[in-house]
């Protein structure tokens, strides 16, 4: 329970704050308990930042199969658009989402190579996902340049929900979209 706790208080933190501006002290006065006892639980704040970004990958990573996995029975255009508008949303309501885009794009230096690790590992997950999703589609490219201008577009969005605000993903999206869409069917 009290590990829970602290995981919930680290995406909170670190998604707000990211690993230079998150404070171990912080995360254990929301969870209510002394800094020391996050210790019985992660060796450190390395630790703890791994571990919680571990975890959003693979919980992000289960959200976009299985959505792809629901969802593929729509006409491919409109699933596609809804699964972009189901990342800004899960970008605005959770957490872990929060924490696990921002970590992947505002590394701290020293844990570089180990989240370039799991980045990678989400990225070639997915578009194997989609590859697969993709070769079952009537359209006009092949199913790898499909999934790959996809996961393009899709981090373009990342970079706008992270920095941009709404508007400017609004924008990016709708034109995006357009030629993304237009690029695969014709």
């Amino acid at each position: 329970m009290t590990q829970q706790k602290i995981v919930l208080a680290a995406y909170s933190n670190f998604a707000e704050h990211g690993y230079s501006g998150g404070s171990l002290a912080q995360i254990a006065e929301e969870v209510g308990i002394r800094k020391q006892s996050i210790y019985t639980y992660f060796k450190s704040k390395d630790d703890l930042y791994l571990s919680i970004s571990q975890d959003a990958m693979q919980t992000e990573l289960a959200f976009m199969k299985g959505f792809i996995e629901q969802q593929q029975e729509q006409e491919v255009e409109q699933m596609l658009y809804l699964l972009l508008r189901a990342a800004q949303q899960r970008f605005m309501q959770q957490l872990s989402t929060k924490f696990f885009i921002r970590s992947t794009f505002i590394t701290p230096p020293h844990l570089e190579k180990q989240l370039l690790e799991q980045t990678y590992f989400y990225l070639d997950s997915l578009e194997a996902i989609l590859k697969h999703f993709f070769a079952k589609q009537q359209i006009a490219v092949s199913p790898t340049i499909a999934a790959s201008s996809f996961l393009a577009l899709l981090d373009s969005l990342y970079v706008e929900m992270l920095y941009g605000g709404e508007a400017r993903f609004e924008k990016r999206l709708e034109a995006g979209w357009k030629v993304f869409y237009r690029g695969i069917t014709n």
